[in-house]
């Protein structure tokens, strides 16, 4: 049975809750003891371990004095994994004939004028792609059979091939999977991940069903190798894992859909920004900036009354791979604190995507960096103190900063300060093409939306990007550094169901679509545990098509709530400037998210802990302006309040993120600690 978050443990000390999210810089903990007024919060901001993040996850928990109640972990082991080619050895079956589906692809060409360009070769080599004499027509009537002995054929020629795990995907298998789930049976003696596309996603199309369950088989054995070390010690079902699309899962019901943590931690960070974007009146933008990479996301408005929503999509590529489970709907580039400056063959300079990571580092934590990043950018004009320390542990030095950055400045005739104000320059100008590609690329104007600034390295550029939308005010909540960590305690336990339609429009067909709710929602609680009491969010979709199309769209649907056909036409116009009403619509398939709400922080850990300052000073910054360095106020955060506005420049400090104010623009406090700051110059 589903056991709510946040009730007691059973020696009365009350639940010991920790959310952790990886990053390629630091792991940030938040850690939450007790509930209601007696709660105590916890921050720790630790550099990661590439070679194995795990490590610092475990060191943290050995430092506990009880196992926690709840623990849920954002992690990028799966999108590494991935990006880097270190999946799983896998054995492919498909239909005869098709073996091949997965190297053609769409014929897109990314990169359209490089006929040097070669392609980014398929998980899986032909040499261990099997193809199953068996077909299903496109109702899933039987046109080829499935034989017994076929189903051996395709076990032993897979025993000798030596690999970790097998994908399985056969044409038309959404709509008839009995001839998945035999080859599946017939491969279970070998004891490995055996993972079938008709399972994994109700994607009618084969290309980018076949994709999916290709990832995910490479990343089934990785994860689950990662996964069962951080699970030693820990209590079954008292930990989760983050879900690309907003929610966690216990990592027992993640294996064999490890594909669904490739967004782990920046899922967290959006569920945390759409609550502070509840009192946005035309929406926000999370602006989520850690140290090797950002991430934006528009999140819309909530209606009256419904619970913050995190805006999802399954046209997501990871690399020039598809991926079609529900994640995140943003946009990740790689610019991010720890971004290396460099000059290209044209003598322009560039920063990023690669990054000094954790291990060196920037130049400034003394660990044996060379190249100038943008927090050393920070560093050397002053915006990041030269005595804070990072997470509030870590000290920083100017030792080798000035040489580096007169080496490379030298290259293209700068001097050090006019390198650093150029290199935050050009990381600002890679994050503001983002931030426009998912708004005025959607046709939604950025002005009078808000920005929601959080990430270790956020602060430090949010206002200068807030100006050049011309959005309408910055928001930066409570500890912005580990806000990622703060939403995966506060995200849902979630279950899917899904179901492929593929069927046009009929009066009929309402009747049908409340039948097949009705059993994915009973499917769904019945994995959560979930038989009946208790607060459940039930969430419906419908993806929704012009007969004759390939893709389709989302449209929000449950029983009794009417007719699903204007809320296309009003998408669809929204999102290509046309209608054609005169146009037949297909229902390509029903999906039913059921949620579980977690137990409300108790209370914000921002509070205590300001960083290095324990009191309001004055230091020296270059504020991108004047010609010398100027004095600006330096504030810890709990010093502000609502009463005493502060203008720019100023700095404000916490443990975990440095809020730099440039001139003219205004701070004040909000009602519930966050900091809101009108970007415009006076």
């Amino acid at each position: 049975m589903h056991t709510p978050s946040g009730s007691h443990d059973d020696d009365g000390a009350g639940p010991l809750r920790i959310g952790i999210d990886t990053g390629g810089t630091f792991t940030d903990f938040l850690i939450v003891e007790g509930q209601g007024d007696e709660a105590r919060a916890e921050v720790r901001k630790l550099p990661s371990t590439p070679s194995d993040p795990s490590m610092v996850i475990l060191a943290a928990l050995a430092t506990l004095s009880r196992p926690p109640s709840r623990l849920v972990h954002g992690s990028t082991v799966a999108t590494n994994a991935l990006l880097e080619g270190t999946g799983a050895h896998l054995a492919w079956i498909t239909t005869a004939g098709f073996r091949d589906l997965i190297e053609i692809g769409r014929q897109d060409r990314p990169h359209l004028y490089d006929p040097q360009r070669v392609p980014d070769p398929p998980p899986v080599p032909r040499s261990r792609r099997l193809e199953a004499r068996e077909r299903l027509g496109p109702r899933g009537e039987e046109w080829q059979p499935l034989t017994d002995e076929e189903c051996e054929r395709l076990r032993r020629a897979v025993e000798t091939m030596g690999v970790e795990a097998i994908a399985v995907g056969l044409l038309h298998s959404t709509i008839e999977p009995r001839h998945e789930r035999r080859i599946a049976d017939a491969l279970r003696p070998l004891g490995l991940p055996v993972i079938l596309s008709s399972e994994l996603v109700a994607e009618p199309r084969e290309f980018e069903r076949f994709a999916t369950a290709l990832a995910s088989a490479s990343v089934t054995p990785v994860m689950d190798r990662y996964l069962a070390r951080l699970g030693e010690g820990l209590e079954p079902g008292s930990w989760s894992v983050m879900e690309s699309s907003g929610g966690s899962m216990p990592w027992e019901r993640l294996r064999g859909q490890a594909i669904r943590t490739v967004l782990s931690g920046p899922a967290g960070g959006v569920v945390a920004a759409s609550r502070w974007a509840k009192g946005s009146p035309a929406g926000a933008i999370a602006f989520d900036m850690g140290g090797t990479s950002t991430d934006v996301t528009l999140v819309p408005p909530p209606r009256p009354g419904d619970p913050p929503t995190v805006p999802t999509t399954r046209e997501f590529r990871l690399g020039t791979w598809p991926v079609a489970v529900p994640v995140v709907d943003g946009q990740t580039v790689g610019a991010g604190g720890g971004s290396l400056a460099w000059i290209d063959g044209g003598g322009a300079l560039r920063v990023g995507p690669r990054s000094a990571g954790a291990d060196p580092g920037p130049i400034c934590y003394g660990n044996g960096g060379r190249t100038p990043t943008v927090t050393d950018a920070h560093f050397l004009l002053g915006r990041i103190p030269s005595d804070v320390r990072l997470g509030g542990e870590m000290p920083l030095t100017a030792a080798g900063l000035e040489e580096a950055f007169t080496s490379l400045g030298g290259e293209i005739g700068l001097g050090p300060r006019a390198l650093a104000r150029g290199i935050i320059r050009v990381v600002e100008a890679e994050m503001e093409r983002a931030l426009r590609r998912i708004t005025q690329e959607r046709g939604i104007d950025p002005r009078g939306l808000d920005l929601i600034s959080f990430g270790g390295a956020g602060g430090l550029h949010a206002v200068a990007l807030a100006r050049s939308l011309g959005a309408r005010e910055v928001i930066v909540p409570p500890d912005p550094g580990i806000l990622s960590a703060t939403g995966m305690l506060e995200a849902p336990e979630i279950e899917f169901g899904e179901q492929t339609i593929l069927a046009p429009w009929s009066a009929e067909m309402p009747a049908r679509l409340a039948e097949a709710f009705e059993g994915l929602e009973r499917g769904a609680r019945e994995r959560l545990g979930e038989t009946g009491g208790g607060e459940v969010i039930i969430r419906g979709e419908l993806g929704v098509r012009l007969m004759g199309q390939s893709h389709d769209l989302p449209i929000p649907w449950a029983p009794g709530c009417g007719d699903p056909r204007n809320a296309f036409r009003d998408a669809y116009r929204a999102r290509f400037g046309v209608e054609e009403p005169q146009r037949e619509l297909e229902i390509t398939a029903l999906r039913v998210r059921v949620e579980v709400p977690a137990a409300p922080l108790p209370i914000r850990a921002a509070e205590s802990g300001a960083g290095s300052a324990s009191a309001a000073c004055r230091v020296l910054v270059d504020d991108g302006v004047s010609e010398a360095l100027v004095e600006v106020p330096r504030v810890p955060r709990p010093l502000l309040s609502a009463a005493s506005p502060l203008s720019g420049p100023a700095l404000v400090e916490e443990r975990t993120s440095t809020l730099w104010i440039p001139p003219g623009a205004r701070l004040r406090r909000g009602r519930e600690g966050e900091l809101r700051i009108d970007p415009r110059a006076e």
